[in-house]
């Protein structure tokens, strides 16, 4: 080759020559880029491939442009930047990977350099130029990599931070409110440490709860355990010995002494074992609830719930008992013995005996209901306390003579009044009389004191019985608790009625009291009364009950479903003209010719109901003529009474009916009767 020919060609031999010859063999030369690249940073597919071809082409491109520029003279400072196109660089490649194929995309070029200055045989400016070029280019590529990679971490430490901070202030808000909610609930947080049985932290109810003084620390388990009590530390071990064997929760309910003041509470634990880094050690979590409360609580449903099954074995003895002399009298009056007149009394006797003990045990048990829904009602009025006592001791004189007791009364000698339920008051005393004769033996004593003190009434019923003991004692006022607290049966009685007394006594505004030296030393019952204003002034007119009876015959009208009761009732009022019906329509087709004075009126009839029958007689009632209508219902609350009244009754009773009481009502309708 001759020298002209060889300038001609180095003349050719350009910057802008070699960025027009990458240009041409672009795809080759990325294809002999790709063939020796580092691709242990990414999955070798089609999209990483993608990837590389991509950055390889910016490379070149980067190069050529460079290239031209310089041609032009505008050659690159060394300060000059190049700004790498987003998603170039995927996050997953690694910097020395990235790297490597940058360094191998930079030998490819500056083979090609050489390969494209190669004719030339002597070294030329423009040659050294391209090189030159070439590496200030793969310099600034590569200081913009550094950038995007230290910008991309400078991205990832701050999200980390972010998040970290955002997983901090997170977890501040549940301890937050795990604080808040341990506070309200009362729970105690603790952890100890398995090798060492120390606590490792507790929060402060824990402290509350077991009495712990803060300043002090946190309990060590043998600490803790002296606090449990000595019945329960068993529990409590067996519980922690099968949790840490078989890895299950604790859950055990036991008794501690709290350190301060030694109060037995209730406690109820629930926890987990965590294995520790050490061998052999762990970490317990656990939390403490004071739950005496409830445990007090379940306790006495327990106990409310047995004295309930007692009281229903004792209610169905109790109405057994009086049903078998019952039977066994009706059996001997319907054979030989009701022709014998002495047996016949007896007999009588027995029945009407046996019969008010179970209207007895029915009253007591409608005085339970009415007092537990609030329903008692109190018919005030001033009377002597005397009256109450002589009532109750009437009612109560033939079991006494039944046991051979000795009653001593000392009664008050002069009037005093209190404002009150007549009736209720003796209930009281009758109540209060029937425990004493009962759990006195036979041939015993029973004292009835009445004293005016302080401006009470203080009535005391003494006995020479079998005494209370001093746990039973606190309770004798109790619901359904009987006997006399020595483990012996009940005597008979639901168990009810004093607390029935004590209800009644404070309704009327006092107090009732038990005392007893103990077993077989007998009992002391006081009953004080607040005295009425009244008694200041002239005593009331003083009555027992029964009225002035008339030997006026009336007209009267029985009414009632039940024959048996009807037809004794006529029995008893026989002096008097009686009719009897069995039902609704019966009594007004009676009442149409018979024209009665008095109706004793059942209100449970079949068909057209009592309270109907009295809304037409009533209307039927001639102006001139007085008709006095009197309700017979074994419903006796207010509201019944109420709804009778509105019937258009005069008056009340309730079944079983005493007798007493009916002939009360005879007697006065006979008494104001014109004809007497």
């Amino acid at each position: 080759m001759n020298s002209a020919s060889l300038i001609d060609q180095q003349a050719n031999l350009t910057l802008s020559g070699l960025a027009c010859e990458f240009a041409r063999s672009l795809r080759p030369l990325l294809r002999r880029a790709l063939g020796g690249t580092s691709t242990g940073c990414v999955q070798v597919d089609r999209a990483g491939k993608r990837r590389l071809i991509r950055y390889f082409a910016y490379m070149v491109l980067a190069v050529s442009d460079a290239l031209l520029r310089a041609d032009r003279s505008d050659l690159p400072t060394d300060d000059e930047r190049v700004a790498i196109p987003e998603g170039l660089c995927p996050r997953e490649w690694r910097v020395t990977d990235l790297f490597r194929n940058i360094e191998q995309v930079q030998r490819c070029l500056k083979e090609e350099v050489r390969a494209y200055f190669s004719p030339v045989s002597t070294t030329v400016d423009v040659h050294m130029r391209a090189h030159e070029i070439v590496e200030r280019t793969f310099r600034a590529i590569i200081e913009a990599a550094i950038e995007v990679q230290l910008a991309r971490q400078a991205a990832d430490v701050s999200a980390a931070q972010d998040r970290l901070q955002k997983a901090l202030a997170a977890l501040q808000h549940t301890e937050e409110r795990l604080r808040v909610a341990t506070s309200a609930a009362g729970i105690g947080i603790f952890e100890w440490r398995g090798s060492s049985r120390s606590g490792v932290w507790e929060n402060r109810q824990m402290y509350q709860i077991t009495g712990q003084p803060e300043e002090q620390g946190p309990l060590t388990a043998e600490q803790f355990m002296a606090l449990v009590h000595p019945a329960d530390v068993d529990l409590l071990l067996s519980h922690f010995r099968s949790s840490l064997m078989s890895a299950q929760h604790v859950h055990v309910a036991f008794r501690l002494s709290r350190v301060t003041d030694r109060a037995l509470r209730t406690v109820e634990m629930f926890g987990h074992f965590r294995s520790f880094v050490e061998e052999d050690d762990y970490i317990f979590i656990g939390s403490l609830s004071d739950v005496t409360e409830r445990a007090d609580a379940e306790a006495k449903l327990k106990d409310a719930d047995r004295r309930k099954d007692i009281f229903l074995a004792t209610l169905a003895h109790e109405l057994r008992n009086p049903l078998a002399p019952v039977r066994n009298a009706a059996h001997l009056l319907g054979h030989d013995a009701g022709n014998d007149p002495a047996k016949r009394e007896w007999l009588r006797n027995v029945i009407e005996r046996q019969t008010g003990h179970l209207a007895h045990l029915i009253d007591d048990l409608l005085d339970v209901s009415r007092i537990t829904t609030g329903k008692i009602e109190l018919r005030r009025e001033a009377f002597d306390i005397r009256q109450a006592v002589d009532h109750a001791l009437e009612m109560t004189t033939a079991a006494a003579l039944q046991r051979h007791h000795d009653i001593v009364r000392l009664p008050l000698d002069d009037p005093a009044y209190i404002d009150g339920d007549p009736s209720r008051i003796a209930q009281i005393f009758s109540n209060v009389l029937d425990n004493a004769i009962k759990y006195t033996d036979h041939g015993g004593r029973v004292v009835v004191r009445a004293a005016v003190v302080d401006r009470q009434v203080c009535v005391t019923i003494s006995d020479t019985g079998t005494g209370i003991t001093a746990d039973a004692l606190p309770h004798v006022f109790d619901l359904f608790v009987q006997g006399s607290g020595h483990g012996e049966e009940s005597r008979g009685g639901l168990g009810i009625g004093l607390s029935v007394c004590k209800t009644l006594t404070e309704m009327h505004g006092g107090t009732i009291a038990a005392r007893s030296e103990g077993r077989n030393k007998g009992s002391e019952f006081e009953i004080r009364l607040p005295i009425s204003e009244a008694g200041k002034h002239e005593a009331a007119h003083e009555s027992n009950g029964l009225e002035r009876r008339s030997s006026a015959r009336l007209p009267i009208l029985i009414v009632d479903d039940n024959v048996d009761v009807a037809m004794s009732l006529a029995m008893i009022l026989d002096k008097h003209d009686i009719r009897t019906a069995h039902s609704g329509e019966e009594a007004l087709q009676i009442a149409e010719t018979f024209e009665p004075r008095l109706v004793f009126l059942d209100l449970g009839l079949p068909g057209i109901s009592g309270y109907e029958v009295a809304r037409r007689l009533r209307a039927r009632q001639a102006s001139s003529r007085h008709l006095e209508i009197v309700a017979v219902s074994g419903y006796g609350q207010p509201e019944d009474k109420v709804r009778s009244a509105s019937a258009g009754c005069d008056g009340h009773l309730i079944k079983p009916v005493d007798v007493e009481a009916l002939l009360a009502v005879v007697s006065r309708i006979a008494a104001s009767s014109p004809s007497n």
